[in-house]
């Protein structure tokens, strides 16, 4: 075998590992991919309205004002919750539930799925979905894994779960620090009939907050409105109105229900808790 068929034959081999790792990449990363599993990035054309969400939340200061912001509009969001910031404030998680906003699912500790274990990610899932239900009494329909990085481990799970995957047409790119003015820009460029917004009110890390978001989004919400655009909840914008999140009355009562009765079935759910908290933090599975 000479040099030019060594060559030839190595490049061949690295095309094809680039290849497949393109392909794999495109599966797992793209937000519109549906290779692996089914996946809502936009809502219905046919509408005038879009859906605003939320990631990595509940957060203690910018959580609070982007429902008073919502409040004084009466708009309705989602908010994909992370468990661990939830079990950290779960006040801030019922107000979101109180006020009649979707809670959605967006994994205990925010891992890349695809750098995880199968029986990790369905326990992220699992025990996510049993935070934030026993904070609210709402159980999640809706899930969005972290950073958008779907799986087959990851599908499998949701589809057990019953949960969607929502993605996202239109996003602020508020995780990087940049003004309120070009995090709205931003938003409004891509945002038309449909659209599903991506925003967050929390920062996965812990380590950045979200004041910047809660200044653009009176500027986002402006400027929808003079593109003849308005806000719904999510399930509207996907043309899903078969269940609509809890009242705010409900939300409560269903809340209050799991905390007074129930005793056996509260401690079996709390060991089953404590033990996949444990699982996930032996696992590595710290925030992204």
């Amino acid at each position: 075998m000479d040099s030019r068929t060594l060559i030839y034959g190595s490049s061949a081999a690295l095309a094809v590992g680039a290849g497949a790792w393109a392909a794999v990449y495109y599966a797992t990363y793209a937000v519109r991919s549906q290779l692996l599993g089914e996946t809502v990035w936009r809502g219905v054309g046919a509408t005038s309205a879009v859906a605003l969400t939320f990631d990595d939340g509940p957060s203690q200061e910018d959580t609070g004002a982007i429902l008073d912001l919502l409040a004084e509009r009466g708009l309705k969001a989602t908010f994909f919750m992370i468990g661990g910031a939830v079990e950290g404030l779960p006040r801030v998680a019922r107000r979101v539930a109180a006020q009649g906003h979707e809670i959605g699912n967006h994994s205990y500790s925010h891992p890349i799925y695809l750098f995880r274990t199968g029986r990790e990610t369905a326990r992220q899932l699992e025990l996510t979905q049993a935070v934030i239900e026993r904070a609210t009494g709402v159980r999640p329909r809706f899930a969005r894994p972290p950073c958008g990085v779907r799986t087959r481990a990851y599908f499998r799970a949701a589809r057990r779960l019953g949960l969607r995957t929502v993605q996202w047409d239109a996003a602020g790119f508020d995780w990087k620090r940049i003004a309120p003015r070009e995090i709205a820009a931003r938003v409004l460029k891509d945002a038309r009939p449909g659209s599903i917004i991506l925003l967050h009110d929390g920062d996965s890390t812990g380590r950045e907050d979200r004041r910047r978001t809660v200044a653009a989004l009176p500027l986002i919400l402006d400027g929808l409105a003079a593109r003849g655009l308005r806000v719904a909840p999510l399930a509207e914008v996907l043309g899903d109105a078969t269940r609509a999140p809890e009242s705010s009355h409900a939300a409560q009562t269903s809340a209050d229900a799991r905390s007074s009765s129930g005793a056996r079935s509260y401690a079996s759910e709390e060991s089953s808790v404590v033990a996949s908290r444990a699982e996930l933090s032996g696992s590595g599975g710290a925030r992204a």
